[in-house]
Order: C-alpha cells, then sequence, then structure tokens
C-alpha cells in the first residue's frame, strides 16, 4: 500500500506545509460497494486514494450513473459547497483524509504556482468527466431511438405475422403429413421469433428485461437452435457442431435463441476465409449450473475491443453491425441470475462460456452495463 506521504499530491508542498497536513491526515478503509460521502453532503476535506479504486456518481432522476474513477478530491473542498457527486468504492480501498479548515490554512501559506497547479489538476478532471457526460447523452439518445424503432416494429408487424401464423395453421388443417407439420411449425417460431427479437429491443431500451420461463431440456433447446437456424448453417462455409447432455432446465428458451444466435453469428462473421472454421455449441448441467458454450477457432478478439465488449454500441468488422448484440446476451444472462466471461487469443479463437442457474428465477435488477 502506497504511503501518506508518498502521495504525489504532496509533490509541490513546501516542506513545512507538507509536514503539516501530513500531521493532520487520517486514513480511513472502505469495504466493496461502501458508500464514501454521498451527493450533496457538505464537503468536510480532501481524500487521496492510497490503495484501490473509487467510484464517482452522479444522479440521474432515480438513476445513478457511474462517470468515472477519481484518484482526488473536488472543488467543493475549496469552496465549501455540498459534494457534487457521490463516490463508492470499488473493491476494498483505503483513503488517506485531511480536514478542509487545515487544508485552505496550508493553501493559503504556500506560493500562488502550488494553487494553480491544484487548479490545474481539477480542471483536467472535470475536463475528462464532461467528455464523459457527452458520450453518456449521445449513448442515450441512441437508446431512445432504439426503443422508438422498436416500438414502430412491434406496432407494424403485428398484424402481418399474426396472418402468417394464421396461414400456416390452416395449412396444418387440411394437409396433416408430417413434412408440412415441421415446415408450419417452423413458420410459427420463426413469427413468434420476429416479434420477440422486436420486443428484446424495445425492452433493452428500456433497461429491463422479462422472462418468459418454461421447463425444456438442453436436448430439446438445442435441436431447436439448429432446426431455427439449419437454412443460415446450410449457407455458410462453417462446420457448426452442437452437442448436448441431456438434462431438463427452466429457461426463457426464446431468449436464449436468441443469445445462441448472436454468439454463434458473431462467429460465423469473424471466421468468413478463415481455413477450416468451426464453430462448436455445447450445453449441459452440473451441479444445478447449466453450462453453455460457444467456441470458434478463428482470429480472436482484438485488443482493443475486448474491453468494451459487452457495451452497447460497440461493433467491429461488420458493415452492418449495430453494437447491441452482446449487450443483448449480456442482459439475457444476468436476467436469468446468470454470468458470462469470455476467452480470446490472437489466431486461437474465441470461447464465450455462460452459466445460468438450471432453474432460473425472474430477476429484479438494472441491467446496462455501466461505463
Amino acid at each position: 500500500m502506497t504511503k501518506v506521504e508518498d502521495n504525489l499530491f504532496f509533490r509541490d508542498f513546501s516542506p513545512k506545509g507538507r509536514d503539516v497536513l501530513l500531521r493532520c491526515a487520517t486514513t480511513e478503509t472502505y469495504a466493496d460497494g461502501i458508500e464514501i460521502f454521498k451527493e450533496g453532503d457538505p464537503s468536510d476535506g480532501l481524500r487521496l486514494i492510497l490503495e484501490g479504486d473509487v467510484e464517482i456518481i452522479k444522479s440521474a432522476g432515480l438513476r445513478q450513473q457511474t462517470l468515472t474513477h477519481y484518484h482526488a478530491g473536488e472543488i467543493s473542498v475549496l469552496d465549501g459547497g455540498g459534494r457534487s457527486t457521490s463516490a463508492r468504492a470499488k473493491g476494498e480501498v483505503t483513503l488517506a483524509r485531511i480536514p478542509r479548515v487545515e487544508f485552505l490554512e496550508v493553501l493559503n501559506k504556500e506560493p500562488v504556482e502550488l494553487s494553480l497547479n491544484i487548479f490545474r489538476r481539477v480542471l483536467e478532471a472535470l475536463r475528462y468527466t464532461n467528455e464523459l457526460f457527452v458520450r453518456e447523452v449521445v449513448h442515450k439518445e441512441k437508446l431512445s431511438l432504439v426503443g422508438e424503432m422498436a416500438g414502430s416494429l412491434m406496432h407494424d408487424m403485428r398484424n402481418p405475422l399474426t396472418g402468417i401464423g394464421l396461414a400456416s395453421d390452416t395449412i396444418m388443417l387440411h394437409h396433416g403429413d408430417d413434412q408440412t407439420a415441421k415446415n408450419c411449425e417452423a413458420i410459427r417460431l420463426q413469427c413468434d421469433r420476429v416479434v420477440a427479437m422486436a420486443q428484446e429491443l424495445l425492452e433493452f431500451s428500456r433497461d429491463e428485461t422479462r422472462l418468459q420461463l418454461s421447463t425444456t431440456t438442453t436436448t430439446e433447446f438445442l435441436e431447436q437452435f439448429c432446426a431455427l437456424n439449419e437454412d443460415f448453417f446450410a449457407q455458410t462455409d462453417v462446420a457448426i457442431e452442437a452437442r448436448a447432455e441431456p438434462a431438463e432446465i427452466r429457461v426463457d428458451s426464446m431468449r436464449l435463441l436468441r443469445l445462441l444466435q448472436n454468439l454463434v453469428g458473431n462467429a460465423i462473421d469473424a471466421l468468413a476465409g478463415w481455413p477450416k472454421a468451426r464453430v462448436d455449441v455445447a450445453a449441459w448441467v452440473k451441479e444445478g449450473i447449466l453450462h453453455l458454450t460457444v467456441a470458434d477457432n478463428g482470429p480472436g478478439i482484438s485488443e482493443h475491443v475486448r474491453g468494451h465488449l459487452f457495451e452497447p454500441f460497440v461493433t467491429e468488422g461488420k458493415a452492418k453491425g449495430t453494437g447491441l448484440g452482446l449487450s443483448i446476451v449480456r442482459n439475457i444472462v444476468v436476467a436469468h441470475g446468470g454470468k458470462i466471461d469470455v476467452r480470446t487469443a490472437t489466431r486461437q479463437g474465441t470461447t464465450f462460456n455462460i452459466q445460468l442457474p438450471q432453474h432460473s428465477k425472474t430477476q429484479q435488477l438494472p441491467l446496462l452495463p455501466t461505463r
């Protein structure tokens, strides 16, 4: 852990001023997720991070948005006003606290250049925070447009898709052979799938996911996935294999089908022109956990995308990509109470590992990742 006296904040102070500040400094430790101060609280002093990381949070109506991670105090420490943001520990954090009164007394006795340097650092932090805020505004505007588009799609598609579904039911009544029944069932599933995709976009823009849970098996689930995508797979040069160890599961099958569609579709796009391209999909249950994996032997995910993989509107190498696919995947996983991780290496392929409760329950949660 960095000692208080080694913090870069003290480098421009005179030896006397530095000694005064060090004598009045106290250390504080906060566990992960603990609030250090609230927005609007009186500014009681300057805090310096010795170890760990601190999230800076700003209220936005009924929600809170993480703006950045600071390593210094706020302007309010100089004017006595209320805190402009909240701060929360991200992991265990150790801070040094310097009381406001003592800090200002020392600052008044130091050369003016020191104050200017402090203001410069504060302004740099504010400039960075403003940039993040602008990005967030643009991000929210994009989500709003996605919501409007999804609502319009839901309205415009519902009637024609209902007509297609009724027509397929009528065909089944007059032609009872197995092949016709199979084709009509596929039509019905694809209609439901289109409606579910539009509903998914609408819920995504509203930061929510409502699960429709039902009981099925890993085998039936993957068989349905392969049947729905049979024509799509046949048009690619990628070898695709799906295997399941039979087990009963309770999930939102339609959303998990969408999840696999996104992951496998991304893998196929990444494998374009790749020699001996292959995608393996697997599902099994162990100790009450449903495991889903999608693995390819392709080029891997580029370095600059890896750190932002599940953020909305992040895409690479897809002319028609929206950048929403993996964000939706993450939301589906979180809504099921599960987790997802990815292993990737340049020219060695990518594997997505998903773990969900074998018998999922509806989750109450904020879904969109903070940035």
